[in-house]
């Protein structure tokens, strides 16, 4: 087995809840990125097998988000779990968009700056005072993406 497997085996092994969700929408927005770097030179059998990849596994990614998200047993409050819905309907416009062939290079990239955002809202711990818990979020209340 390849290093790069073994490690990404330990790590599903023994990460757990928050942990586990973020690590695995930096995995998506790794791929994203990677195929980002790639765009250019996108008439290759190669690159668009990687795309495909790409995309199912954010597709399946968000699809279990929004599972979760709907689930009433969720603890998240209910505003946020609606933004998040509604924000997984974004993801997924782009994802359709990109797997019928059309969107750009600046879909996938927003894809990734949101699951790198949400990644980096999982990982930071409960703040002792409410004001830090905003730093992350625009103005509107939204976590920003624009990065």
């Amino acid at each position: 087995m390849q290093q790069g497997k073994v490690y990404e085996q330990m790590q599903r092994e023994t990460l757990e809840g928050r942990e586990l969700e973020a690590s695995v929408l930096f995995r998506g927005a790794q791929k994203l990125r990677q195929c980002a770097r790639k765009w250019e030179a996108n008439h290759t059998t190669e690159f668009d097998d990687n795309l495909t990849d790409t995309l199912q596994y954010n597709q399946r990614l968000w699809s279990f988000l929004q599972v979760e998200l709907s689930n009433p047993a969720n603890t998240l409050p209910e505003t946020l779990r609606l933004n998040l819905l509604r924000l997984s309907k974004f993801i997924d416009k782009r994802i359709f968009t990109l797997f019928a062939g059309g969107g750009t290079v600046e879909d996938l990239l927003a894809i990734a700056r949101v699951n790198e955002r949400i990644g980096e809202a999982l990982q930071v711990t409960v703040p002792s005072h409410p004001a830090h818990s905003e730093a992350a979020m625009s103005p509107a209340g939204f976590l920003d993406i624009a990065g």
